[in-house]
C-alpha cells in the first residue's frame, strides 16, 4: 500500500456570498410585491374581506 497524501480543503468565501446576496434579493422582491398591492388596496375593504 502506498502512502496516501493528505489535500487541504480551501473554502472560499465567494460561494457564501453569492448564496447570501441571492438570497436577500429573492426575499425583498418577495416581500415588495405582496406590500405594494397591500397599500394600493383600500383598508377597510380589505379588513371586511
Amino acid at each position: 500500500m502506498g502512502k496516501k497524501t493528505m489535500m487541504p480543503a480551501v473554502i472560499s468565501w465567494e460561494p457564501f456570498a453569492l448564496a447570501f446576496l441571492f438570497s436577500v434579493l429573492i426575499g425583498v422582491l418577495a416581500g415588495v410585491q405582496p406590500a405594494r398591492k397591500a397599500a394600493a388596496m383600500d383598508p377597510v375593504e380589505s379588513i371586511r374581506g
